[in-house]
């Protein structure tokens, strides 16, 4: 039943000054508090039944807040990672602890839409038929543009107790909240009061998807550092605060190839490379056959006209053909030229799937071998 004051005015935590104010400190709480001691708190990284995605990046109970740009495909980057996780597979990496059940509330895309980006990740994906139907089994989609605020809270709380999904994707935050979004009080109780709840009750995750504030430049302020990109969105801070994990989608200054940067517990995502350290971000573009995502390379990072960075030619140069070189000391020529250490790490994957460069292993009494890179295969003892 739809609530008569309007939800723009309805106070989540009606006993808040009363409590604050000291007036009645016998109030009782309306809802079960369960006291523990400290040692009662266990974790197990290989738990299923509470880890949904990555290394417990997103649980049971917890949310990711999902940003980006307008008009750059948040929308089917998200129904993406939908349609992977609801198949079991990885979205560029981030594994899902299974077949997940995923129940989206959108309100920016109309039918045509959604049955666009749909048919765009299926081909994209080169999806079977049947695995079509097992994704489309698993996910269930609500088009929702008339509730806010408290009678969103409402909707949501009644979707989530009927269908009973692992992942609920709210597509955007703008449509459901009902307030401003930098007024931190009232998004707090949006948040922390209305949804947090819900996710606990019913043991399921949440992304939240959300725009970015407009940038001054191409690139998005190109300065920040790691933690920061975790506020790039648009409104109070509180957003960031409150999400357990969140995903950036950042212009690079190209139509078609962003990045993916993982701002907050990005190492539970999960991602390593090649030499296994982790990895909190990573290229994408979009897909030359329909609506979907796809890796970018090396070759799609440089927009026209501009001057490239120095690249694999440039790495190739400093691997021997005749020995090897060890990976401290590429890494440290690389630097030289200006090629970062994950940047580095990446040209030399990609030359090493181009059968360029070749990787050496050294055994060592007790310990892993030493990794040397070469332009020759190793020669067989």
């Amino acid at each position: 039943m739809k609530p008569e004051t309007d939800s723009a005015e309805i106070d989540l935590h009606p006993l808040r000054e009363t409590v604050a104010t000291g007036t009645d400190t016998n109030v009782e709480p309306q809802h079960e508090v369960i006291v523990r001691t400290l040692d009662q708190f266990t974790v197990s990284e290989g738990d299923a039944s509470k880890t949904l995605a990555g290394k417990r990046w997103l649980c049971r109970g917890g949310s990711v807040l999902w940003c980006g740009p307008t008009g750059i495909g948040k929308s089917s980057s998200v129904m993406q990672a939908a349609i992977q996780w609801a198949l079991g597979r990885p979205f560029f990496g981030i594994n899902p602890s299974s077949k997940l059940r995923v129940l989206i509330i959108q309100a920016e895309n109309d039918d045509g839409d959604m049955a666009e980006m749909r048919d765009g990740i299926f081909r994209g994906l080169s999806l079977s038929e049947s695995e079509q139907t097992e994704a489309c089994r698993n996910i269930q989609v609500v088009c929702e543009s008339v509730a806010t605020g408290l009678e969103f809270i409402c909707l949501l709380a009644w979707l989530v107790a009927k269908h009973k999904p692992d992942l609920v994707i709210v597509d955007p935050l703008f449509a459901y909240c009902g307030c401003n979004v930098s007024d931190q009080e009232r998004m707090s109780l949006f948040l922390r009061n209305g949804i947090n709840p819900i996710l606990q009750a019913n043991g399921c995750g949440l992304i939240l998807v959300h725009h970015t504030n407009k940038p001054k430049t191409g690139k998005e302020r190109p300065d920040w550092q790691a933690g920061d990109f975790a506020y790039l969105g648009s409104g109070t801070s509180e957003l960031a605060n409150w999400a357990r994990a969140v995903v950036v989608i950042r212009s690079i200054g190209s139509h078609d190839v962003f990045e993916i940067v993982l701002p907050k517990r990005g190492k539970r995502a999960g991602l390593v490379d090649d030499e296994g350290e982790p990895r909190y971000s990573f290229y994408v573009k979009h897909g030359s056959v329909g609506i979907c995502w796809e890796p970018a390379r090396e070759d799609d990072l440089t927009p026209p006209g501009k001057t490239p960075r120095p690249g694999k030619d440039h790495l190739l140069k400093i691997i021997p053909d005749e020995g090897s070189i060890s990976m401290i000391k590429l890494l440290n020529a690389a630097a030289e030229l200006g090629i970062g250490k994950n940047r580095c790490r990446d040209l030399l994957a990609e030359l090493r799937e181009d059968k360029a460069v070749f990787e050496w292993l050294t055994p060592r009494p007790g310990t892993n071998p030493a990794k040397s890179y070469s332009q020759q295969p190793e020669a067989k003892s």
